[in-house]
C-alpha cells in the first residue's frame, strides 16, 4: 500500500508543478475531467519515463532533461498545442517555424514539462523522502542564493495561477491549496520512500505503455479534431525531434545510481511547506492586482521560453562533448 501512496504522491507533485502552477488546471480534484484524464496522463508519463532512466541507469539531471522533452511531446498527440496554439487561441501565438508553434514549441518542450512536469517533482520527492540519487545531491544543498531564486520564481509562476484562475480569488485558494494538501497528504502516508522502487517489475512497465499508446491514439483521433494538421511538415518536425532526443539518450552515458541521506544541509519538508505559504501569499497578491500579473506573467513567459532554449543547447553541448572525447580516448 506505502507504493501506491508514492505513486499517487509523485503523480500529484507533478501535476502541481505542470498544471496547478501554470493555471491550466484549476480544482483538478473534483473535476471528472481532472481525475479521469488529466492526473492519469501526467501520472503514466512520470512513471514511463522515470521507469527507462532508472533502468537504463541514465538519472542525472541533463539525462532526466532529455526524458522530460520526450514527456513534452504529448502535446503534440493529444492537445494538439505544439501545433496549433493553446486552447483559448486561434492559433500559435507567433506563427509557426517548421509547422510547430512559436513559442508555444519552446516554452512546453525546452523548459516547462521537462523541468515542471518531471525534473521538480523527482527532486522534490527526493526531499520528502529524505534520500537522493548521488547526481542530484548538490542542486538540493541549500544555500541563501539558491533559496532567492527559488521565491523569486515563485512569486512570477503566481501570476500564471492566477491568471489561470481568472484572477478569482477563491477559485486560485482553491487550486492551489487543494492540490498542496493532497501532496502532504500522500508525504505522510509515503514514510521512507525511495526513487529506487519506480524500477517496476516488467509486465507494469508494459502495462503503462499500452496505456499511453491507447491515449495518444483515441484522443488524436477524437479530443479536438478540428485541431489535427492536414499537411506533413509539423508530423516531420516531431517525428525527426523524437528521433534526435532517442539518440541523445542512446548517447548519455549509463552510471551506476548511489543513494544519499539528506541531512540539515539540505532543502527539507519544513523549506518545502515555507515555499508553499509564499506561493499562497503570492498567489492571493496577483489576484489582487491583475494589470500588474498580467505583465510579469508576459515577461516570464517570454524568458522563460529564452531560458529553456539555452538549457536545451547547453545539454546538447555537453552530452555531444563527451563522447567526442570518449571517442578521441
Amino acid at each position: 500500500m506505502k507504493k501506491t501512496f508514492q505513486i499517487l504522491l509523485i503523480g500529484s507533485l507533478s501535476i502541481l508543478f505542470a498544471e496547478v502552477f501554470s493555471g491550466a488546471s484549476q480544482t483538478w480534484f473534483i473535476n471528472g475531467w481532472g481525475l479521469l484524464l488529466t492526473f492519469p496522463l501526467y501520472l503514466a508519463h512520470v512513471l514511463f519515463v522515470l521507469w527507462i532512466a532508472l533502468k537504463f541507469k541514465k538519472t542525472s539531471l541533463s539525462q532526466l532533461y532529455i526524458f522530460g522533452m520526450i514527456f513534452a511531446l504529448y502535446e503534440s498527440w493529444i492537445t494538439k498545442v505544439l501545433w496549433v496554439g493553446y486552447m483559448d487561441s486561434t492559433g500559435p501565438g507567433l506563427g509557426t517555424f517548421l509547422g510547430i508553434g512559436i513559442p508555444e514549441f519552446p516554452i512546453l518542450t525546452f523548459f516547462w514539462h521537462p523541468i515542471m512536469s518531471f525534473i521538480l517533482p523527482i527532486l522534490v520527492f527526493e526531499i520528502l523522502a529524505g534520500k537522493t540519487i548521488k547526481d542530484h545531491e548538490k542542486v538540493l544543498r541549500k544555500t541563501t542564493n539558491k533559496s532567492t531564486i527559488i521565491i523569486v520564481f515563485l512569486i512570477l509562476i503566481s501570476t500564471f495561477i492566477a491568471n489561470g484562475n481568472q484572477f478569482n480569488i477563491i477559485s486560485s485558494n482553491a487550486s492551489l491549496i487543494g492540490t498542496l494538501i493532497i501532496v502532504f497528504g500522500l508525504y505522510n502516508l509515503s514514510k521512507n520512500a525511495n526513487l529506487k522502487e519506480f524500477e517496476f517489475k516488467k509486465i507494469s512497465f508494459i502495462m503503462i505503455s499500452i496505456y499511453l499508446v491507447l491515449l495518444y491514439i483515441i484522443t488524436f483521433i477524437f479530443l479536438l479534431p478540428e485541431r489535427i494538421p492536414q499537411t506533413i511538415m509539423p508530423y516531420a518536425t516531431i517525428i525527426i525531434f523524437y528521433i534526435f532526443l532517442v539518440f541523445l539518450t542512446i548517447k548519455s552515458k549509463s552510471k551506476e545510481i548511489l543513494f544519499l541521506n539528506l541531512d540539515n544541509t539540505h532543502y527539507s519538508a519544513k523549506n518545502l511547506i515555507t515555499f508553499a505559504l509564499i506561493t499562497i501569499f503570492a498567489v492571493n497578491v496577483a489576484c489582487l492586482s491583475p494589470s500588474i500579473s498580467l505583465m510579469l506573467l508576459m515577461i516570464t513567459y517570454f524568458v522563460l521560453a529564452l531560458v529553456g532554449t539555452i538549457i536545451f543547447t547547453l545539454i546538447i553541448y555537453r552530452i555531444l562533448k563527451n563522447k567526442f572525447k570518449q571517442i578521441k580516448m
